[in-house]
C-alpha cells in the first residue's frame, strides 16, 4: 500500500477518542499495511549499494594518490638532507 493510499485511508476513517492520528489496529493485515512495500527497500538497498561502490573507488583513488604524495615528500626530503650535509 502505498503512502497516499493509506493517508486516504486514514483520512477517511473517524478519529478515535476525538485526537487526531490515533487509529487502532484490527488486524495483522492492518500492521502489515502500515509498513513499506518490500519494493521500498529494494530501491534503497541498491540506492546504498551504488553509492557504497563510488564511495569505495573514490577512496582507491584517494589512496593512491596518498601513495604518490608520500613517494614525493620521502625524494624531497632525502634531497634536502642531502643539500644541508652538503652545505656544511
Amino acid at each position: 500500500m502505498d503512502t497516499l493510499k493509506l493517508l486516504q485511508e486514514s483520512n477517511s476513517k473517524p478519529l478515535q477518542n476525538g485526537k487526531p492520528g490515533h487509529h487502532t489496529i484490527n488486524s495483522d493485515q492492518e500492521l502489515i499495511d502500515l509498513f513499506p512495500l518490500p519494493r521500498y527497500f529494494q530501491v534503497h538497498f541498491q540506492h546504498v549499494h551504488e553509492n557504497t561502490d563510488a564511495l569505495q573507488s573514490e577512496l582507491a583513488q584517494l589512496k593512491q594518490v596518498v601513495a604518490g604524495v608520500d613517494a614525493k615528500l620521502e625524494q624531497l626530503t632525502a634531497l634536502l638532507s642531502r643539500s644541508s650535509k652538503s652545505a656544511t
